[in-house]
């Protein structure tokens, strides 16, 4: 069992935490309140919502680090009144992993062991390895135009400036050359995300690791990175091999919010949406399963309405025929889906071609499939349409993952 770290209050998704709350014996305070409420004011995030004292949890998972305090908010696809958060912390970092949304293992500089193996030290613990293990290499150089008054003629001589600068000092030189230098996008991007890791509260053992990076990358000027500059950088074929550590530099970058007023409560949102977590992890457990006869596509779009498009979650191909499969991260308390939910997948049916939609929800209740049946046709319509509903077993019976999840799912699809 993960030892959870001091400081750490885990709760579940949609839930409602007050101030005064003693979880784990950690104190939800009405200063890391304050600073959500003053979060939630300025993002206009969908994180969370503010109740009566308190804050009221969403469909995002992860973690909210506010000064000291860090708050996990976990997947709950559970019936019982108190889920185990140790098992749906695991089983989120699991997700995230298979996702390829998060890469588990620890390299590098001292084998830095974590403490609570919280998804947040294994994002930062990752950034910094990878920093560390390119500073071993030696990071990037490319050449900066630069403009100095030098006593020495190097490169170009600036005619206009010389005049106006060194008219009465013949002995000096205004000239324009190139330098060899570490100051360029690649590196900035880098400093900048090591510096807001100086501002979050990290675990005694990334403290020091970020200590001695800092202490041997070399220094550039403040610079403010903007989400355009990571597009450039994504597309620069010298940086491809490093298209994970910039997608983390992004993430540290643009998920940290400090507090300009005190500097004391700075914080740091690291948050993931399980519907979409959800629909991934279930395409990545069909993806693999493709053959000849089975492709596996997801967010195939088709124009619905002006410029509006339409995309079902997953479109199966199984030979000539089609199947929309749309999932749905919801805890059903019986074999009834929405009359929305329903809806919208006739509607992918029908402008996908596909004779049978499939809406997968999480098994909690242990609940029976449901079989295909016919949607009640439209008058004079041949294209006849069956619907038909799943419920998925996240965990297998150990407690963890479920890898079969996929054929799972494919075997009672083709059976109908």
């Amino acid at each position: 069992m993960r030892k959870v770290a001091r400081h750490t209050i885990q709760v579940f998704e949609h839930q409602t935490l007050r101030v005064g709350a003693v979880i784990n014996g950690v104190c939800f305070d009405e200063t890391a309140f304050k600073a959500l409420a003053l979060y939630q004011e300025n993002q206009k995030v969908k994180y969370f919502s503010l109740v009566y004292n308190g804050v009221k949890f969403s469909y995002y998972v992860g973690v909210i680090q506010v000064g000291r305090l860090t708050i996990e908010i976990l997947p709950k696809a559970d019936k019982s009144n108190a889920p185990n958060p140790a098992k749906w912390q695991k089983v989120l970092i699991e997700m995230l992993s298979y996702c390829q949304l998060i890469k588990i293992e620890t390299l590098g500089l001292g084998q830095v062991q974590l403490s609570s193996n919280s998804i947040l030290d294994l994002y930062f613990s990752r950034f910094l390895n990878n920093v560390n293990q390119l500073l071993i290499k030696g990071l990037p150089k490319n050449y900066l135009p630069k403009e100095e008054n030098l006593q020495v003629l190097k490169g170009r001589l600036n005619l206009p400036k010389q005049l106006r600068k060194n008219l009465l000092h013949p002995e000096r030189f205004f000239v324009q050359h190139t330098t060899f230098s570490h100051q360029h996008l690649f590196n900035q991007v880098l400093r900048e995300a090591l510096k807001v890791l100086a501002k979050v509260h990290l675990n005694p053992n990334l403290k020091l690791q970020l200590q001695q990076v800092l202490a041997i990358f070399p220094k550039l000027p403040t610079y403010a990175v903007q989400a355009r500059d990571f597009d450039l950088l994504f597309q620069v074929k010298k940086y491809q091999p490093y298209r994970e550590l910039l997608a983390i530099s992004r993430l540290i970058l643009f998920n940290f919010s400090p507090d300009i007023r005190s500097g004391r409560h700075h914080l740091f949102a690291l948050l993931f949406d399980m519907n979409q977590l959800f629909e991934e992890y279930v395409f990545r457990r069909l993806k693999v399963l493709e053959n000849d006869n089975l492709k596996v596509q997801r967010q195939t779009a088709k124009p619905f309405w002006q410029r509006r498009m339409i995309r079902p979650d997953l479109l199966l191909q199984v030979g000539d025929k089609k199947y929309v499969l749309d999932t749905k991260w919801k805890i059903l308390n019986k074999v009834s889906p929405s009359m929305e939910d329903l809806r919208q997948l006739y509607i992918y049916c029908q402008y996908f071609q596909a004779e049978q939609g499939v809406l997968i929800y999480p098994n909690v209740h242990q609940l029976a499939n449901k079989k295909a049946t016919p949607f009640q046709p439209i008058d004079n319509e041949s294209f006849t349409v069956k619907g038909q509903v799943l419920f998925s077993a996240i965990l297998g019976e150990s407690g963890v993952l479920n890898k079969q999840l996929g054929q799972e799912i494919l075997d009672a699809t083709l059976t109908n």
